[in-house]
């Protein structure tokens, strides 16, 4: 087993993982649940590995370097709520659950989605 890449979020590894099956390269995710235990120390042991077997880690290498090129050509999406720890600690101090006035609303999207084009 060849290690093809090095994530710090387990999202990210998967991503990756299911690209590569989709390009027919089996390939496993490691270390993910150390990751998730011991969080702070994700880099100290060198993040989620994905790996495949010896005889495909050539092409995994290349298409690694495709992934990363289509990855920066993803639009952002920016999250629906905004100002979550705001309203996260408000809702916690008065013991209301105050998460209903932080979204948007369908006017704020409609709004959005005018200004960019």
């Amino acid at each position: 087993m060849v290690t093809i890449a090095k994530f710090f979020k387990s999202e990210d590894a998967y991503l990756f993982r299911s690209f590569l099956e989709a390009q027919g390269i089996e390939a496993h995710v490691l270390d993910e649940h150390l990751s998730q235990w011991l969080w702070h120390y994700t880099q100290a042991f060198g993040g989620i590995r994905v790996v495949v077997a010896d005889e495909d880690a050539e092409q995994a290498e290349e298409l690694f370097v495709e992934y990363n090129e289509s990855m920066k050509s993803a639009p952002f999406v920016e999250p629906p709520v905004r100002a979550w720890p705001l309203v996260a600690l408000v809702s916690l101090l008065f013991g209301f659950p105050l998460m209903l006035l932080g979204r948007k609303s369908k006017a704020d999207d409609k709004h959005d989605t005018d200004a960019e084009i």
